[in-house]
């Protein structure tokens, strides 16, 4: 018996130093590590970069095809960037068929559900064209597939025109000076991430201010001050083909109104008089394809 509490006094005093030390958790193995590294990635600010190829039919008269490239900086995981657009199209100026570039410059801040943004335009091309806009956005996610955007914009410019649309006597090109302000609210839905479904209504305001000749190096203003009126109703419906390219279709309807007298239209791609103030409805569709990677 002795003996026997000998040998468990030796077990005792050899196991003292383990004694309130915990089992420690078996180490991840190399494989678990790399899983959980490839699964949790950091967001990096990067570039991100978009062709698009588009076209476009208004029953009035205007016809647009575009070819453009956006360079897109994500500073954050909230969404703040800034952007750059460049963009080649063909569209009517005064009912001819016109080559012109456009560059814009967009940054936006991401606010958590609150998404504000500003861009600046300028358009040049064919026919004198010159066009200065700008564009003041708020995007509001409201639950996860639902967001809303409102949007209030401008642009001033001018173009060449012939004096005799306004003047029959006379002959001779003129500058057609013009400026519009534009609203919209829209809704965006997306089920699936295959899909994004969205409503536009926009109300527009196109002033045709004044004429500018230059007549044995005098310039002469005159003022012509007409309005015209566009309301329209847009469905956009894009598709992710496969990643990185989206289809996009986009119909439109929506109503015109014409002062009595002359005022360019941005449906008719020129010019149109009006014996009486009168209201036209129409109807539009663009169809586009963009290609995104970073």
């Amino acid at each position: 018996m002795k003996k026997l509490w000998a040998f468990v006094s030796v077990l005792l005093i050899l196991n003292a130093p383990l004694w309130g030390q915990t089992p420690s958790a078996p180490s991840a193995s190399p494989s678990n590590q790399k899983n959980e590294d490839s699964d949790e990635k950091p967001f990096k600010p990067h570039w991100e970069n978009e062709f698009g190829l588009s076209a476009s039919n208004q029953q009035a008269g205007q016809s647009t095809s575009s070819l453009s490239y956006t360079g897109s900086y994500h500073f954050n995981e909230s969404g703040s960037f800034l952007s750059g657009e460049l963009a080649l199209s063909q569209q009517k100026v005064e009912g001819v068929v016109s080559k012109t570039g456009n560059l814009t410059v967009t940054g936006g801040l991401g606010l958590g559900s609150f998404s504000p943004s500003l861009a600046v335009g300028f358009q040049g091309g064919e026919s004198a064209l010159k066009v200065f806009s700008g564009d003041l956005s708020l995007g509001i996610q409201l639950w996860d597939p639902f967001a809303i955007s409102l949007s209030i914009g401008g642009n001033t410019g001018s173009h060449e025109g012939d004096i005799s649309a306004f003047y029959p006597a006379l002959t001779g090109q003129v500058q057609i000076d013009t400026s519009s302000w534009n609203s919209s609210l829209g809704a965006n839905f997306t089920p699936w991430d295959w899909w994004t479904l969205s409503l536009t209504v926009q109300n527009e305001y196109d002033l045709t201010y004044q004429l500018q000749a230059t007549i044995r190096k005098v310039t002469f203003k005159i003022p012509v001050n007409q309005t015209d009126h566009i309301t329209s109703l847009t469905l956009g419906l894009d598709f992710t083909l496969f990643k990185g390219f989206v289809l996009g279709f986009a119909p439109q309807v929506g109503q015109e109104y014409f002062p009595a007298g002359l005022v360019y239209s941005p449906n008719a791609g020129g010019l149109v008089n009006s014996a009486t103030a009168s209201t036209q409805n129409f109807g539009a569709g663009t169809l586009s394809i963009t290609y995104t990677f970073e």
